[in-house]
């Protein structure tokens, strides 16, 4: 999806909001009547969504974005209830038309752009992390799209250095500080890697961390030559709910290497240096 520019946006603003019966929405624009009708139903999609009902709130939403379609929120929640009910096309459409709205709003940047990365649409979802950062540099949020767009570009230097700087805005980000560990590791630094998730793990209470993060940390060991430890953290990722395949298989394939490489590790394996 191209980012409107400001300039060719202002005309389509101008003649959406005349057809629509209610002015263009900045959030922090007086309330319109159809401005208070469109927030009331988003109101009401929020809490059937929060009830799990995405049906009732598909629904509401869609009658929210009736009312007053230049309402940007109401937009946003209702192209990510459809996203969430399997219409990514639906959904894009809904965040497109915000955007015609609104096209420097971070939120509907990150959400487009986080939506795209997803379909792998990785040019739409790269103007959308530019615009992002050049409207919001002080966000972690842009920041971290503008870093999973390099990432998935392969650019992983660049998507470090964003990361970096998602993490100087918010150093206890942990859905940060785990893509950074991962871009660590594809970046063949393993240290850098463990030395991340150590910092990760220190956000979370006694026996509360993912074991997403644990399987991500057995194959940083791996990469450091420590079998015992790997073999260690993938088990206890298995214990905290990670049940892929990946980590059955690194399991299986460390476990029947024991009369090798763990033979000659140390008994209890070396300890993750924090």
């Amino acid at each position: 999806m191209p980012v409107p520019h400001p300039t060719r946006c202002c005309a389509l603003m101008v003649g959406i909001a005349a057809l629509a019966g209610c002015q263009l929405i900045p959030r922090s624009s007086p309330v319109t009547q159809e401005l208070a009708e469109a927030r009331r139903l988003s109101h009401e999609g929020l809490a059937a969504a929060d009830r799990d009902n995405l049906e009732r709130a598909e629904e509401l939403f869609g009658k929210a974005v009736e009312s007053c379609p230049t309402d940007i929120d109401a937009r946003q929640h209702y192209a990510e209830v459809l996203w969430q009910r399997g219409e990514q096309l639906a959904a894009i459409s809904q965040i497109k038309q915000a955007l015609q709205v609104a096209p420097d709003d971070e939120g509907l940047c990150v959400a487009g752009g986080m939506m795209y990365l997803e379909l792998g649409l990785l040019d739409d979802a790269d103007k959308l992390a530019q615009s992002a950062v050049s409207t919001a540099p002080k966000s972690a949020r842009c920041w971290y799209l503008h870093a999973q767009t390099n990432l998935a570009r392969g650019r992983i230097d660049d998507a470090l250095g964003d990361f970096h700087r998602a993490l100087a805005i918010e150093p206890d980000n942990r859905e940060v500080l785990l893509d950074t560990a991962e871009a660590y590791r594809r970046a063949d630094r393993p240290t850098r890697a463990l030395a991340t998730l150590a910092i990760l793990e220190e956000t979370y209470g006694p026996g509360q961390i993912p074991g997403s993060v644990h399987a991500l940390e057995g194959m940083a060991q791996e990469a450091l030559g420590r079998p015992a430890d790997a073999l260690a953290s993938y088990r206890l990722a298995q214990e905290r709910g990670d049940l892929s395949e990946t980590t059955g298989a690194r399991i299986a394939a460390l476990t029947a290497s024991a009369a090798g490489p763990l033979a000659s590790a140390p008994e209890n394996g070396a300890t993750l240096q924090r």
